[in-house]
């Protein structure tokens, strides 16, 4: 498996791993009307306007034949948390493609990228009762900064701030 940086070609490709990762990862966890929105010519058009904008660094991860099986980005944090200046904005992997060590690539891409440009460490947030990712997160170093609630369609979920403060470490 190959991991690149993305081009803007590679919307529709991020699109439909997103969608379909959400689907598989989120199921019981949200709404189902929540994930049934999130179609993947929406998110093609949000990542056909968020690869042009450029302020994401985003990396996929392709198999053999060049499909994207898996994606990350990082930015500057979005919001003010503590000891962090990055942001995990997102990490993907379609649920064949897990358990090949693409997620830590990936996210050791985005890593080196986030350093490149002179940011010192990065957070992420996750669904408390995503156990599969959290433990992910954990197995590659990341400390639980704080807990939180987060409203999604009108329902309260617990969310996990998970950090790394040195990305040298992914």
């Amino acid at each position: 498996m190959m991991v690149r940086r993305a081009s803007l070609e590679d919307a529709a490709g991020i699109a439909a791993v997103q969608v379909r990762t959400w689907h598989a990862a989120y199921a019981g966890l949200l709404p189902q009307e929540h994930l049934d929105r999130r179609t993947v010519a929406l998110r093609t058009t949000q990542w056909n306007d968020r690869l042009r904008l450029g302020e994401e660094d985003v990396f996929v991860a392709c198999d053999p034949r060049g499909m994207i099986v898996a994606f990350a980005t990082g930015l500057a944090s979005s919001e003010p948390v503590e000891g962090f200046d990055g942001e995990i904005g997102a990490i993907y992997v379609l649920p064949v493609a897990q358990g090949q060590g693409l997620g830590k690539r990936l996210l050791s891409a985005v890593g080196m990228a986030l350093r490149a440009k002179g940011f010192q460490s990065a957070w992420l947030r996750v669904l408390s009762d995503n156990t599969p990712a959290r433990r992910f997160y954990e197995k590659l170093g990341a400390e639980i900064i704080c807990e939180t609630t987060e409203e999604i369609d009108g329902f309260l979920y617990r969310e996990h701030f998970y950090g790394w403060r040195d990305l040298s470490k992914l």
